[in-house]
Formats: structure tokens, sequence, C-alpha cells
């Protein structure tokens, strides 16, 4: 089996939404990560947020920094925004966001970005929300092979999305579009709450699972480990066995961490020292 090291885990600042970007990037330097997730939402960093693109200046706060971006995470379940929309104008609408999106992901030297499946109606026919997805990741791909952007396609519970629940709706997307820049971010939250395990996801997915958030959760939440029920064992053992060496997500985004989000982290991190197998943030 690989070996896990801690220099695979990246940060987000989702939980830090209260703070502004610069605390969140000094608690960052407090906790020694080097890898960031950029959860990119009102108040830190949107397309949305000013009259000038905000990429500059938050490209060079990072830079200063010394960390380094390594996904892109545009907000897709909060912001009037949704790629499976029945609504022709506002998918149209998304698909526009997101390219811009996928293309400050490059001026950004970030690789990649995260795609949520959208956010159908409930009374809508699965593949009728599935056809109307599926044209707008096909869009968005070829402008993600355009930029050099690989984007990975995320899966959700039932209660964000009805599109990608389970391993084999989130594969068949990436298989149906059959493209080198669509590939899976698996989130450990959504594969409990299905009752599956991360092992079915690489048994199923392979090389194609590229990306994981790592949560705790009961079985939801987005905790820190320790906080939910999950077995954090199992899933590094997963990833051991298939070789995994791409970056590691700590998605901690449960309400509860938002007013001092740090001290959380800073357990979350001490919790993955002893579960890996060695190495520096």
């Amino acid at each position: 089996m690989s070996k896990l090291l801690m220099s695979q885990l990246a940060a987000t600042n989702m939980v830090y939404g209260r703070f502004s970007f610069d605390y969140f990037l000094e608690s960052m330097k407090r906790l020694g990560v080097h890898n960031l997730e950029l959860y990119a939402c009102s108040p830190h960093y949107h397309l949305w947020d000013a009259d000038e693109d905000p990429t500059p200046a938050i490209k060079a706060k990072i830079r200063a920094s010394g960390m380094k971006i390594i996904s892109l995470m545009p907000e897709e379940n909060v912001y009037p925004v949704n790629i499976a929309a029945r609504e022709e104008a506002l998918r149209a609408q998304t698909v526009s966001l997101y390219k811009r999106f996928i293309s400050a992901a490059a001026e950004l030297e970030c690789p990649q970005m995260l795609l949520c499946p959208g956010r159908p109606y409930y009374d809508q026919p699965y593949w009728e929300s599935y056809a109307y997805a599926r044209d707008s990741i096909e869009k968005l791909t070829r402008h993600a092979e355009h930029e050099g952007i690989v984007l990975m396609y995320e899966n959700l519970n039932c209660k964000e999305s009805l599109l990608a629940t389970n391993r084999f709706d989130q594969m068949r997307m990436v298989d149906d579009i059959c493209s080198p820049w669509l590939k899976c971010c698996v989130d450990t939250v959504p594969v409990a709450a299905a009752g599956e395990t991360l092992e079915e996801y690489f048994q199923v997915m392979g090389d194609k699972l590229a990306h994981i958030h790592l949560n705790d959760g009961r079985p939801t939440g987005h905790m820190k480990w320790g906080d939910g029920t999950q077995n954090l064992d199992a899933h590094l053992d997963a990833m051991r066995r298939h070789g995994y060496t791409g970056h590691i997500t700590m998605e901690m985004a449960a309400g509860m961490y938002m007013t001092d989000p740090e001290p959380h982290y800073k357990k979350n991190i001490e919790t993955l020292r002893v579960h890996f197998d060695g190495g520096e943030l």
C-alpha cells in the first residue's frame, strides 16, 4: 500500500466566512498550512463582488502569503446558479459565470475547479435534469480544456441534489462526457449518507477519482474528525490500497465552528497527523 503524507492536505476558507480573508491567511500560517482550496464566495472572493475583477487582488494576497491554490471551489448551492435548471436563461447564466471562474482558475495558477451537479426540481424527471446538466457540463468541459483546467465533478447528498448521490450516478456523467478534463471529487460526507464506502468509489472510478474532501459527519455535517461517526481509517486505507497521491481537502463547514474556526482546524490537523504516514503540511 502507498503512504499518505500530510503534504497532501489542503484547507479551505469556507468556515472562515465571518472573518476577513486576511485573517484566514494569517490563521493558515499559524497552523502551518500551505495548500488552499479557495472557496469562491462573498465576502472573500466572488466574481459578482465588485465592478472590477477581484482575481488579481486575491492572487497577490495568496502569493504574498507563500501559499498556493490547489483547487478553486465556486459557491454553487447558495447563489441563484444552477447548471441543471429547467429554465434555459438560468442555465445559460450559470454556464457563463462558471466559464469566468474556469478562466480565473487559470489566472490563479490553480490546476482544477470543482463542479457540483446542479439542483433539479424534485418533481422533475431524473433524465430531464440529467440532460440539462450534461449539456452545461459539456460546454464547461470544452472551456476548461481551452484554459488547461481540470473540472472535478463532485458528489452531493440527496438533500442537496438528486444527480450525483451515489458512485454510479456520479461516474455516469464523467463517462458520458468522456474527457480527460473532467474527473471526480469525492466527498466522504455524501459517501456515508448513501451508505457507501470510499473503497467502492475507487473500484468504480479508478484514476478518475482525482480529488477528495475528507470530512467526518453523523453521517452528514462536514465536521472535524472526532465530532462525527465515520470511520477515518477505512477512508484512509482505501486511499492507500489504490495508491492515491492527490490532494485531500479538510472541508469543515459546520456552523458550530464558524465563530472560532482555528482551534477546530488545529484539532483536525492533529487528529489526521496521527492517522497519516508522515510528512509535513
